[in-house]
């Protein structure tokens, strides 16, 4: 089981546009890929983190989805406006294995 974590920091003045863009995100996904996505607002720590969190049955299941998210244009649109209202230089993504 892998688990995949991207954690985000939203802009200043922009929490409530983020949120509204993730949880497009998250609807999206899971209706034109079948994704579920957990998406975790952090409680203490940096202001404005969030988490998006999923689990894949291997490493092989996340490049294939990751490959196909490149070349969705509604996925790469929601990412478009994201950058808008998000920190850039502050994404992280870990990787997780059982």
């Amino acid at each position: 089981m892998i688990t995949f974590v991207r954690r985000v920091r939203m802009r200043n003045g922009h929490f409530d546009e983020a949120l509204r863009l993730l949880r497009q995100r998250v609807d999206y996904l899971w209706d034109q890929h079948g994704l579920k996505l957990e998406l975790k607002i952090r409680f203490g720590g940096p202001v404005g983190e969030v988490a998006l969190v999923s689990h894949h049955r291997d490493a092989a299941e996340l490049e294939h989805l990751r490959q196909k998210l490149m070349f969705d244009a509604g996925s790469n649109q929601l990412l478009r406006a994201l950058s808008e209202v998000t920190l850039a230089g502050e994404t992280r993504d870990e990787i997780w294995m059982d």
